[in-house]
C-alpha cells in the first residue's frame, strides 16, 4: 500500500486546539497557555530540534506469505524519530546540501522482528549518516505479519539544511569515475558487493566532500569508507557556483 505523500512536520504532530477567548486583562488558563506553547513549538521548531522529515511517502508491503498494515510500519518508524534526528545532527555539520529520499527493505519474520534489513536507495550522499540511520532501522520491531513472513519497503525523506543541489545526469560524472574504476572495484571484499550505487555532491570548483553508497546486497565492512576515499580524491567538472548531486551505478 502507499501512504499519502503530503505529510507535514514529520517529526512532530500539530494537533488542532479549541480555544476559550479572553478579554482585555484576562489571562488564559494555565493549561491553555501550555497547549499554545506546545503548538507554537511544533509549528516553529527551534535550532537543535528534530529536522523536517517526511516519513511514509511510500510504503510497499509484498507477501512472501504474510502482510503487515502500513500504518503499523509508519508507527514503528515514528518511534525512532529521535534516533534518526541524532544521526543527522551528528554527521550534518555545515553540509547544508545533504538531504533526500531513503528507501529501506525489510524481510520481517513471523514474530515481527526483521531478519534482513537493507538500504536499497539513498539520495543523501553521506555514507556515515546512511550507516547510522541503517543501524536505527535494524533496531525496528514491527507487529506480527498476518499469514507468515512479509517484505516491506519504506521510503522517507530527510530535508537538507537550506541548500538545494542540482541533480547531474550520470554522464557528467562518468569520465572522471571511469579513470578510477579499478581502485573502486578494489574496495570490494571477496568480490562483494557485485553491484553498488554512488551518490555524491560536487562543490563549486569540482571537489567532493561526501559520498553515499548503497547496494541491493549487504555492504562489507570498510567498503563505503574505501569508496569514499577514492571519490573524494577526484576533481569533477565545476558546477559553476552551485552544488551538484551525481548518482552513478557500477
Amino acid at each position: 500500500m502507499t501512504a499519502p505523500s503530503a505529510l507535514l512536520a514529520a517529526f512532530s504532530t500539530v494537533t488542532a486546539l479549541s480555544w476559550v477567548g479572553c478579554g482585555p486583562g484576562q489571562r488564559q488558563p494555565r493549561h491553555a497557555r501550555r497547549r499554545a506553547a506546545a503548538a507554537s513549538s511544533a509549528a516553529n521548531p527551534r535550532v537543535g530540534s528534530p529536522p523536517p522529515m517526511r516519513p511514509g511517502s511510500d510504503i510497499q508491503i509484498s507477501g512472501l506469505r504474510g502482510t503487515i498494515d502500513g500504518a503499523a510500519v509508519e508507527r514503528a518508524f515514528r518511534k525512532k524519530h529521535r534516533e534518526v534526528a541524532a544521526c543527522r545532527r551528528k554527521h550534518m555539520g555545515s553540509l547544508s546540501y545533504v538531504g533526500g529520499e531513503m528507501t529501506f527493505f525489510f524481510e520481517v519474520g513471523t514474530d515481527g522482528v526483521p531478519t534482513k534489513v537493507l538500504l536499497e536507495r539513498s539520495q543523501l550522499g553521506h555514507w556515515q549518516m546512511e550507516s547510522c540511520i541503517l543501524r536505527v532501522a535494524r533496531g525496528l520491531r514491527f507487529v506480527k505479519p498476518e499469514g507468515g513472513k512479509a517484505e516491506v519497503r519504506y521510503t522517507m525523506t530527510l530535508a537538507n539544511d537550506g541548500t538545494d543541489a542540482k541533480d547531474w545526469d550520470a554522464s557528467r560524472a562518468r569520465p572522471t569515475l571511469k579513470r578510477r574504476r579499478r581502485a573502486l572495484r578494489a574496495c570490494r571484499k571477496g568480490g562483494k558487493p557485485r553491484r553498488f550505487t554512488l551518490t555524491f555532491y560536487v562543490l563549486p570548483g569540482g571537489a567532493v566532500k561526501t559520498v553515499g553508497v548503497v547496494s541491493p546486497e549487504p555492504l562489507p565492512p570498510g567498503f563505503a569508507a574505501c569508496v569514499a576515499r577514492v571519490v573524494t580524491a577526484l576533481t569533477f567538472p565545476d558546477p559553476l557556483g552551485s552544488v551538484a548531486r551525481a548518482t552513478y551505478s557500477f
